[in-house]
């Protein structure tokens, strides 16, 4: 259990805290057995970006999923389309500059039926 291995103690530095108004705190490590929030929809930025290359975007679903990802450019001309069967939690899809025919900057979408979500990068030479 994480509890037994991991907690607060003075043994190095004194483990001590200050609130807004400057009072001494305790420091904590408060455990429980209460549910995580599951993850929801996610789309993250392209790595790296700006690129040459190839570039990794990366996405999270909440449940498995059909999902398109549009790659367009800065007049809303598709460049590239990728479908792909996403499945619950992280996801991604690696994308080649040499695929795209385009530098500067591009949008892309990930789209599911129930999700949609926009972010840019950029294309060096």
């Amino acid at each position: 259990m994480l509890s037994e291995v991991l907690g607060v103690s003075s043994a190095v530095t004194k483990a001590e805290a200050y609130g807004k108004d400057g009072s001494f705190q305790d420091v904590a490590i408060e455990f429980s057995t209460g549910t995580v929030a599951g993850a929801g929809f996610e789309l993250y930025q392209n790595q790296p970006n700006p690129f040459k290359g190839e570039t990794v975007i990366g996405f999270n679903l909440p449940e498995a999923a059909q999902v398109t990802i549009t790659i367009s450019d800065v007049t809303g001309k598709v460049l590239k389309l990728y479908r792909q069967d996403g499945s619950k939690g992280y996801n991604h899809i690696t994308v080649k500059s040499s695929e795209l025919a385009a530098t500067g900057v591009v949008s892309y979408t990930v789209e599911t039926g129930d999700y949609t979500a926009t972010k840019k990068m950029v294309i060096v030479k």
